[in-house]
């Protein structure tokens, strides 16, 4: 780990190696120090960390594998790889970007993505990428079976499941998951979490008999150690199953359990959070508007109380449900209304694509076809990229009408195709 550090810290100096080490030792030598094969001397470590203005131990515990350094980078992973409401902020900030062990400071910038990520601090995740893990990454993150210290290996299995579930790369993030799995003490917390990233994965790729198991595994674990506090978060990806699989009320049901369970947690608001947006989002594609906007009222009811830095970061959401509702019941009079406080609060890619959705079904409905697929095509790489199937099949089923009326046949019929296929595969 010597070698990638020295290249990093060269790279951050814009020198070479031969710079690096000039009148200090010959390039030979020097390379066999980094290839481990001699030990890297106290003085000479000195003149070269004077050059790199880092200090000697930062060169001479690079590599360090002591049981001291693996304690304290498994603490630092199991301390971030709880829910994001789980973790005190300031503890976050307080952990040291920079240790003279990289096993440490890997493992710590690691788990610092992935926190930002959950978090959506954009600005934190890319200077973070930009300035440090851009570059180990590139090192050590390219081959799934690294030689990389216990600490830091699990630390990158996290990260990748979490940067494959947000590019929504399921087949990827349930290998990970698996390869996580097999590192961590069945029936922990970081085993939990993993097995439930592999729930979800198994959700999403339809693999409904592993889905099953793996949860009733999960639930096993939970109630012979007593670990009440996991229960909301396994009913609530359950209820996903549940509803995926068509099991509608089973799935309402595990979502009021999961609610039910929330005293267990000391992350409530957000759980609560998820489970209302999962129950509007189920009774809205049942059908179930009523119930849906009564839900939407008490989730608004429940934000009004919370810190204006919560409210608008929560309102984009309750504009989608909004536009969501009015376009499942045809309302075409209520929708621009909902269209243009959506346009307003919009800030995520995702949100933003969501906003261009609705423009192009409301263009559609409007008879303004031209204007309609424009919208459409702006959006759809998006949603074909995630695979959101709800959005994707009533974009191919509007673009295929107006490709009609406008007689291009061809492309009418390759939207059809792509619809048939989605509908099939479903």
């Amino acid at each position: 780990m010597l070698k990638e550090r020295i290249d990093f810290l060269c790279k951050k100096k814009n020198i070479t190696r031969k710079e690096l080490v000039e009148g200090l030792v010959t390039q030979t030598h020097f390379a066999n120090i980094l290839a481990e094969r001699y030990p890297l001397a106290a003085d000479l470590a000195e003149h070269i960390a004077s050059r790199l203005s880092v200090s000697p131990a930062y060169l001479l515990q690079a590599s360090s594998q002591s049981p001291d350094t693996l304690t304290k980078a498994e603490s630092i992973f199991e301390m971030l790889s709880q829910s994001t409401a789980s973790i005190d902020e300031q503890q976050v900030n307080d952990l040291p970007d920079r240790d003279d062990a990289l096993t440490v400071e890997l493992t710590t910038a690691l788990m610092k993505a992935v926190y930002y990520q959950q978090l959506n601090d954009a600005a934190a995740h890319d200077y973070l990428h930009r300035n440090y893990l851009n570059y180990y990454l590139d090192k050590y993150g390219r081959p799934d079976d690294n030689d990389l210290p216990l600490p830091a290996k699990k630390a990158m299995f996290y990260y990748k499941i979490q940067l494959f579930r947000s590019k929504h790369h399921y087949h990827e993030a349930l290998l990970q998951a698996r390869k996580l799995a097999e590192l961590l003490a069945p029936g922990s917390e970081p085993w939990l979490t993993a097995h439930n990233f592999m729930l979800e994965a198994f959700i999403y790729l339809k693999q409904y008999d592993q889905a099953k198991q793996t949860f009733e595994q999960m639930m096993k674990h939970v109630y012979e150690q007593r670990l009440f506090h996991r229960l909301s978060g396994f009913y609530l990806t359950y209820s996903g199953y549940q509803f995926t699989v068509g099991l509608v009320q089973e799935a309402l049901l595990a979502l009021s359990m999961a609610e039910a369970h929330l005293v267990y947690t000391s992350s409530q608001g957000e759980m609560m959070t998820s489970i209302m947006n999962n129950r509007i989002i189920m009774q809205t594609l049942l059908g179930e508007y009523d119930k849906a906007a009564l839900e939407i009222d008490r989730f608004k009811e429940m934000i009004r109380r919370e810190p204006e830095e919560i409210r608008q970061k929560f309102q984009p959401l309750l504009d989608i449900y909004r536009c969501e509702l009015a376009l499942n019941q045809k309302q075409w009079a209520l929708l621009p209304q909902m269209i243009k406080e959506l346009e307003s609060s919009a800030e995520t890619t995702d949100q933003q694509m969501s906003l261009q959705f609705y423009q192009s079904q409301l263009s559609f409905a409007q008879g303004q076809f031209e204007r309609s697929m424009e919208q459409a095509m702006a959006c759809l790489p998006y949603f074909e990229s995630i695979q959101q199937t709800n959005r994707l099949e009533t974009l191919y089923e509007s673009l295929a009408v107006v490709s009609e009326d406008a007689r291009k046949y061809k492309e009418s019929a390759a939207y059809y195709k792509k619809l048939v296929y989605l509908l099939r595969s479903k």
